[in-house]
């Protein structure tokens, strides 16, 4: 594969910003920490039992990790809002009684704001998220909280995902009461930080996809929504067709289109998960004998991968959440440097995109 430490990072905002993600995930749960304990005492008391998120782009795939954690830990309904409902059809659903929670990087998401209004016209628990204060989306709604991780220069968003993700997993702890998930928010430095050190691995197999024209990631619950992020972060700085399928829906049509010559990467690293992604794996490897890239936390749950991402033993459910976020990210910033391009810089991508 040559000299694998050949691509240089150094000049990438991206990579520089992948390193500051232990003390911005710290900064987010720290400095939200009263508003956050704020949410979760008027959600339990006024018995709020439905969540809903708005967003776009990466915001909407930190949220949509958000969804699985609150309808596991919470017992909470959640769903994310299509704001063309009310932007286009004006039509206004249901928001009397729900937390509503709209995420932005740069706050300036105007069918999000749109939804917000909607959501706090009619007496509902509205949240915003961003990194941007004195935007758009924090002139409405009753909590605001700042991603607090600094300026953010790359247009590939890498801390600020993290941190929102962070936010948003620290608020459905708070809701859900659970000590074990609490503990594991008030570690995400760590967990963070232990995530860094698969970079050499990361840099082995870029070799590997450097020409390929497609790849298929694959994921189920909490790693699925995961792969959704991975998924954009390779489409938006290296111009591949990448996709994410859950294992559980892939079966149900898609996997018609499956070919040896198209690179897999499998997430695998969830206990509650693993049996249905490895069954799919299997199949594939039987079937169409593809090239895979397991990235997991046990190297003996897949006997026969091509090349195998190990994440830290202890890196299972949520805490696999945050090193495959860390995977993803360097992934796709070193393929992107590898064929030729700026990860920093995707074309037609812009910081503040508004969407009505």
């Amino acid at each position: 594969m040559g000299d694998y430490k050949m691509y240089d990072t150094s000049k990438s905002q991206m990579w520089k910003e992948i390193f500051e993600q232990p003390r911005a995930v710290e900064n987010a749960v720290k400095f939200n920490m009263e508003t956050i304990k704020s949410i979760a005492a008027e959600v339990k008391k006024r018995k709020i039992n439905t969540v809903v998120f708005a967003a776009r782009g990466s915001s909407e795939h930190a949220c949509q990790v958000g969804k699985y954690l609150f309808e596991i830990y919470c017992g909470m309904t959640a769903s994310i809002a299509s704001p063309s409902v009310i932007t286009s059809y004006e039509a206004i659903p249901d928001y009397s009684n729900i937390l509503l929670i709209g995420v932005s990087q740069s706050g300036g998401a105007q069918d999000v704001y749109e939804t917000m209004k909607a959501c706090e016209n009619q007496g509902g628990v509205c949240v915003s998220i961003t990194n941007v204060r004195d935007s758009l989306m924090t002139r409405v709604g009753s909590y605001y909280m700042n991603c607090e991780c600094g300026p953010e220069l790359s247009v590939t968003a890498a801390k600020s995902y993290i941190t929102q993700l962070a936010i948003i997993s620290a608020l459905a702890a708070y809701i859900s009461d659970n000590n074990d998930f609490i503990d594991e928010i008030l570690h995400l430095k760590e967990i963070v930080s232990e995530s860094l050190l698969i970079e050499d691995q990361i840099r082995k197999i870029i070799p590997l996809y450097r020409n390929a024209s497609n790849i298929l990631i694959f994921g189920r619950g909490l790693l699925y929504a995961l792969g959704l992020e991975t998924e954009l972060k390779i489409q938006e700085t290296s111009y591949l067709d990448a996709r994410c399928y859950a294992s559980s829906d892939y079966q149900h049509g898609p996997i018609a289109a499956t070919r040896r010559f198209i690179p897999t990467i499998f997430f695998i690293a969830d206990n509650h998960t693993n049996d249905s992604i490895i069954s799919l794996y299997n199949r594939l490897k039987k079937e169409y004998k593809i090239f895979s890239t397991v990235v997991t936390n046990n190297k003996n749950l897949i006997k026969d991968a091509d090349e195998i991402i190990e994440l830290p033993t202890n890196h299972e459910g949520l805490k696999a959440v945050f090193s495959c976020t860390i995977f993803s990210q360097m992934f796709s910033c070193l393929l992107s440097i590898a064929r030729g391009y700026n990860p920093d810089a995707p074309e037609g991508v812009s910081k503040k995109t508004v969407t009505r």
